[in-house]
């Protein structure tokens, strides 16, 4: 069992980091009620200073629309209203000044806080979207979806694959780039397809292979499959909140491809570094564990039993401030811990 050193820095530490938690949830209610909201001149005063007040940066809250309109998907590839039994592509319109998510998760400082930039239009923006089952979108070329798979469309190169097809803007992405010779896609649905085929992939305005495959990804999350390729991104989840499930589905087969990366992945792992610090936390002040297990919610006791099993397996001595975050912190580890 890993075991700590009671000394004043970890003190000071381990109190840092509950306070982080309580801090972030404390900032998170506080802007619940400006988000999807219409922010008018006065609201936008308020919101500022609770930014301010969280010391979240910012600079300004209305973004440049050329992001999004300078972007090649969103130049190119135009939607109609197309339906199928179950799913369709819809057009969105974003009213202005509508405060919405500009990217996914973004950490500040070294210890739990995060924020999820946040911002506005000056102007109405209409947005093609993949709906799926009862009305629930499932994907479109919104900012926050560009920017949080930034890094995914950088490091793309050579024979590229990702699980989740959504609209396509990964693949087209990923096509434009001269160093991505092929992209492979595996997609579950095969209406998703069916419709990115017919009126989608004619508009990509590339020769280059494009493969799409009708499968399950666990099925295709194997060495022997992914050794084909230079790089995959998987990206089959709607959100944090159906995502860390999948996610640690796919930890437990503990594969070892080391060019793969993981959509909102960071954002993934926070929920269970929200597990790992009261639970070291627990350890440290020598309270029971089994109490602490007993006090998450359902949904969480799964990662809680997880976490349990797995600094049951580490001997070392805890001392510095420095060694405790890398505990939380270290994605090797928070890996681990969810292939348990």
């Amino acid at each position: 069992m890993i075991k700590f050193e009671r000394n004043t820095e970890l003190d000071i530490a381990m109190k840092n980091l509950i306070l982080s938690m309580v801090d972030v949830n404390d900032y998170i209610t506080s802007i619940l009620d400006y988000t999807e909201k219409v922010l008018t001149p006065q609201k936008e005063k308020e919101l500022i200073k609770i930014l301010k007040k969280y010391h979240v940066p910012y600079d300004g809250l209305k973004y440049d629309l050329k992001i999004l309109t300078e972007n090649p998907y969103y130049k190119e590839i135009k939607l109609d209203s197309v339906y199928s039994e179950t799913v369709r592509y819809e057009k969105a319109t974003i009213k202005k000044r509508t405060l919405i998510p500009m990217n996914f998760h973004k950490p500040m400082g070294k210890y739990l806080f995060h924020q999820h930039p946040i911002g506005y239009f000056d102007t109405d923006i209409d947005l093609p979207v993949l709906k799926e089952g009862s009305n629930k979108v499932w994907m479109s070329p919104a900012i926050s979806e560009i920017e949080s798979m930034g890094d995914g469309i950088e490091k793309g190169h050579g024979k590229c694959m990702t699980m989740g097809l959504g609209i396509g803007v990964l693949p087209y992405l990923w096509l434009l780039k001269d160093e991505v010779e092929s992209v492979t896609i595996v997609e579950l649905n095969q209406d998703v397809i069916d419709l990115f085929e017919k009126y989608i992939r004619p508009q990509f305005k590339t020769d280059k292979k494009l493969e799409v495959i009708h499968g399950n990804a666990f099925d295709y999350y194997n060495e022997e499959f992914l050794n084909q390729f230079d790089y995959v991104y998987v990206d089959f989840w709607e959100s944090t909140e159906d995502g860390l499930e999948f996610y640690t589905k796919l930890m437990e087969k503990k594969i070892n491809f080391p060019h793969m990366d993981f959509w909102i992945e960071d954002s993934m792992l926070y929920d269970l570094k929200y597990i790992i610090a009261p639970y070291l936390y627990t350890v440290y002040e020598g309270k029971d564990i089994i109490d602490f297990i007993s006090s998450i919610d359902v949904d969480s006791k799964k990662f809680a039993k997880k976490v349990n099993r797995y600094f049951k397996t580490r001997n070392d001595v805890i001392r510095t401030e420095d060694e405790l975050l890398n505990l939380i912190h270290d994605k090797d580890v928070l890996r681990e811990i969810l292939g348990q």
